[in-house]
């Protein structure tokens, strides 16, 4: 499950105490009233009339009593885990119960023949057998109810084996039953508190996703005017992760000025793809996207350390900018940039320069002085690759800038 909503232990108290009382409400009365019946048959034609009427009236008030008991119960509210009483008179009324069946049948023991006894000991098994499936939602109040019918009788019968033939042998099937039923109340009450689990934890998805749904459109609106903010924003070129124009923009002049105040040399490369229109039209965008991808992978290679960056300026034109390198240095790092994509080996049939794609460069390196701008150092580099470009491309031209002293 991608989602799941954890279900407070009180929760699950609270529904399982109302399916209890549900069942018991109906199910659980309609079985004792069956009981009742039974038993009042059995003594019926053994004891005082009058003392069976008085006998069955009692268990039906008492039936009927809890039945309007338990409908209140529910009318009053749900969160029955912040009523303890609730879960007390649960197990009082198990017990009641079981003291009731177990003392009846002991209270007919020396008026009933041997046949018609047993009958009422199997009637009363019967009874605790088939409350199991509306009592054992709260295992504690069965198992009070089993103990207190079932478990009594099975203690009697065998204090008294020899007062009747079977005594020994229905305690032995008594306490057999017993530990069967203990089993399967484990089994089923498990059961139970997992069906109630997963439908608390569906009930609570279906309710926090219905109060998503008009979250979400609200936070879509916000995403959505923030991306717009953040596409006018942005510094990164969304195809090869590197800078844009704006993005250089915001951090040159800074860097600029930090060279002229150190009077340290700074190195601009300019670089362009050989023919790109040409691979484009041969192999498509697609393709031409990935070989300005790859170009890009490796100039952040060669410009990782502290003040240097890589941008692309537009289309396949890209400048990688270098703090405090010399000339020597610059036209190293530009010859091993060209090199490296041409080890790159990218196939370009067309070109009319070389079977795999090449790069013409531009380098310039200079101390700038306070009164040199970016955008001359730049045009300076571009004068250099157009150099490079009108003598052959896929080579390294080194320029100049008119108030460079000497770099």
């Amino acid at each position: 499950m991608l989602y799941q909503r954890r279900i407070a232990d009180n929760q699950v108290i609270s529904a399982k105490l109302e399916l209890h009382l549900r069942g018991s409400r109906y199910a659980g009365v309609g079985t004792h009233l069956l009981g009742v019946v039974t038993l009042g048959l059995a003594g019926f034609y053994s004891l005082d009339g009058t003392s069976m009427l008085v006998w069955a009236a009692s268990l039906l008030v008492l039936n009927l009593w809890w039945s309007r008991r338990v409908n209140r119960t529910l009318q009053t509210g749900r969160h029955f885990s912040q009523r303890p009483a609730v879960f007390n008179e649960l197990i009082l009324q198990a017990a009641v119960s079981g003291v009731v069946w177990s003392g009846t049948v002991i209270w007919l023991d020396a008026h009933l023949s041997d046949l018609v006894f047993y009958l009422s000991v199997g009637s009363v098994a019967i009874i605790s057998v088939v409350t199991i499936a509306v009592s054992v939602v709260i295992r504690q109040a069965y198992l009070t109810q089993l103990i207190f019918s079932l478990g009594t009788i099975a203690i009697w019968l065998a204090w008294h084996a020899d007062a009747r033939p079977f005594n020994a042998g229905f305690s032995i099937l008594l306490v057999g039953l017993s530990v069967f039923l203990i089993i399967a109340s484990e089994w089923m009450s498990g059961a139970f508190s997992e069906m109630v689990e997963t439908s608390l934890e569906r009930a609570a998805m279906s309710k926090d996703l219905a109060s998503l749904t008009d979250s979400l459109k609200t936070r879509n609106l916000q995403l959505q005017d923030a991306r717009r903010q953040l596409a006018e924003q942005a510094t990164i070129d969304e195809l090869t992760g590197l800078r844009n124009r704006r993005g250089v923009n915001i951090i040159i002049n800074d860097e600029l000025a930090r060279m002229k105040r150190q009077q340290l040399p700074i190195a601009l490369i300019a670089l362009d793809v050989d023919h790109f229109k040409i691979y484009n039209d041969n192999y498509g965008h697609p393709a031409g996207d990935q070989v300005l991808q790859q170009l890009a992978n490796v100039m952040l290679e060669m410009a990782s350390r502290a003040g240097e960056f890589a941008a692309r300026m537009g289309g396949e034109e890209f400048l990688l900018f270098y703090p405090n390198v010399s000339r020597e240095g610059a036209l190293e790092i530009a010859e091993d940039l060209r090199k490296r994509v041409r080890g790159l080996k990218i196939p370009h049939e067309r070109s009319p320069t070389d079977e795999y794609v090449t790069v013409s460069i531009g380098v310039l390196s200079c101390v700038p002085d306070w009164d040199v701008e970016f955008d001359a150092l730049l045009k300076s580099a571009d004068d250099a690759l157009y150099l490079s470009k009108t003598n052959g491309r896929d080579r390294v031209t080194c320029g100049d800038l008119k108030l460079d002293e000497g770099a």
